[in-house]
């Protein structure tokens, strides 16, 4: 195909299309740079597929009953400059300083108590491991901590779905951008250089991190799961999935983990409505999670109770049977009756659940409790824009603002709208129209975030991540942001920390 018959099949608004479904489907961030090659990548994809279409393409990536193993694919391909080693350096603090020396004193107390002379011994799994250099990293981070690594029995097991990522990883040999990150001392004692020309440096992971590791095929959709394991790392790899999946992919991590075993996903993801049988850990700049020891599912409440805690980084917290999804009062100028609360309450859970129809037979009863309401037409908007119906959301967006025309997040929620069209402008005029009625909104924050990022204003997206960061800073982890979709603060706080750790590395 020639690039003119590429461009003619090809327009902008398809890739814009693309470009807004892989980015609400995996919170990931992709600059102009990152999508360069996504013409060839999506027509060498359609030729796999045997498709002779770009839009009969894009149906089949979004609503067959392949989507979820034919996004990892396009991602794998999309993504495959945003995998270096020590990528998300806080987890890896939390490793060296935290989570080790806590395994380290568990097991050889252990093994102490039944006087075993065995070998103590770490098992650690890399799921999703694309061309290894996380497995790599957690090796290194291992021999840096064991000093005596030779009297351990160390074991680390690294999977993919993607037997392409897999050859790479086996031979263990990177480029300049996936070993930017590592500092001398570690390049020095881990790595070999090797000059493939004049221009060009290639390294090689030594032999001693490579025995630690054994390298295969696995697919997280397989019924049967490994286990045994102390820590898990599943990094950016359910944020492929739909909820449904994630719930069933985290269920068997837990099965595969030890009593008190560590998870580790990416920034971009969450546990919130997938599982309660971890427990969160706030450590620093990190979040992971702890299988809890014995869990019993705790018995669910008919009615939303209220949280409160004190926030304080490096605490650690136990997740609520139930969040309160509470509406901030500006937003409420009038009290509601508990019925109507309640109604509002069980749509947004719904809406949390992506039970679409659910929620607007409950936002339908609602409404007509109280026509005057406002927050009942802006869930309608919000599940309509969920689902793509946009003309649908806009017609609700203005129903609210004839009802009150100082409600904050139908501003929101017409940015994020403009945005996903790739209208700028008109969405960064919204954002600031919702934080000039409300200063901490954290959501508006973003939305400019993101427009600067996508602008290449480097240090004006900076800020507003930081804005967003302070904003949930006020916040428990747990708490839920309110018309953000179900994310918790912990999540968001996560994808901005994540974002500027890109924006600095562009940078």
């Amino acid at each position: 195909m020639s690039q003119s018959q590429l461009n003619a099949t090809f327009p902008e608004e398809i890739k814009l299309r693309f470009r807004s479904y892989i980015n609400n489907r995996t919170g990931l961030y992709f600059s102009g740079y990152d999508f360069k090659d996504i013409d060839s990548i999506i027509t060498h994809r359609m030729k796999v597929c045997s498709f002779d279409t770009v839009i009969a393409y894009y149906n089949y990536l979004t609503s067959s009953e392949n989507r979820e193993d034919e996004l990892r694919e396009l991602l794998n391909r999309l993504t495959i400059n945003h995998t270096y080693f020590f990528r998300n350096e806080p987890h890896f603090k939390a490793l060296r300083e935290k989570i080790l020396p806590e395994l380290i004193s568990r097991k050889l107390s252990s093994l102490r108590l039944c006087r075993n002379d065995s070998r103590p011994s770490i098992r650690i799994w890399s799921t999703g491991c694309s061309t290894g250099e996380e497995p790599y990293s957690i090796a290194m981070a291992i021999k840096d901590v064991i000093p005596d690594i030779e009297n351990w029995d160390i074991h680390i097991l690294a999977t993919d779905a993607s037997t392409d990522a897999l050859d790479l990883a086996r031979k263990g040999i990177y480029g300049m951008n996936s070993v930017r990150l590592v500092e001398p001392a570690i390049m020095s004692r881990y790595f070999i250089k090797k000059r493939v020309s004049a221009k060009e440096e290639r390294y090689q992971v030594s032999d001693e991190i490579k025995k630690m590791i054994s390298i295969g095929f696995f697919n997280l959709m397989d019924d049967d799961f490994p286990g045994g394991f102390d820590i898990i790392f599943c990094r950016n790899v359910t944020i492929y999935f739909e909820t449904e999946t994630t719930a069933r992919v985290i269920n068997k991590f837990e099965t595969s983990l030890n009593d008190n075993g560590y998870l580790f996903i990416g920034y971009s993801e969450t546990l919130q409505y997938i599982s309660d049988k971890f427990r969160m850990v706030d450590w620093g700049d990190a979040i992971y999670y702890v299988k809890m020891k014995g869990h019993i599912h705790a018995p669910r409440h008919k009615g939303p109770e209220p949280i409160a805690h004190e926030y304080k980084p490096g605490w650690t917290f136990e997740p609520p049977p139930e969040v309160e999804i509470k509406l901030p009062e500006a937003r409420t100028k009038k009290s509601r009756s508990a019925k109507l609360k309640e109604l509002i309450d069980q749509a947004v859970r719904s809406m949390h659940a992506k039970d679409y129809e659910v929620s607007l037979s409950l936002i339908r009863q609602a409404q007509s409790i109280d026509e005057n309401d406002p927050e009942p037409y802006y869930l309608n908007a919000e599940v309509y824009a969920n689902q793509g119906r946009i003309t649908e959301a806009r017609d609700n967006l203005a129903r609210v603002l004839e009802k009150d025309a100082m409600f904050a997040p139908a501003y929101y929620l017409y940015g994020s709208l403009y945005n996903e069209e790739g209208h700028l402008n008109e969405a960064e005029s919204s954002f600031r129209k919702a934080l000039y009625l409300e200063k901490d909104y954290p959501l508006a924050h973003l939305g400019l975030a993101n427009i600067y990022r996508e602008r290449g204003m480097i240090g004006k997206a900076l800020r507003e991540y930081r804005n967003t960061l302070t904003d949930l800073s006020r916040l428990g982890p747990y708490d839920i942001i309110t018309h953000s979709s179900g994310f918790n603060a912990s999540t968001l706080s996560s994808v901005c920390k994540d974002n500027i750790e890109r924006l600095k590395m562009a940078g």
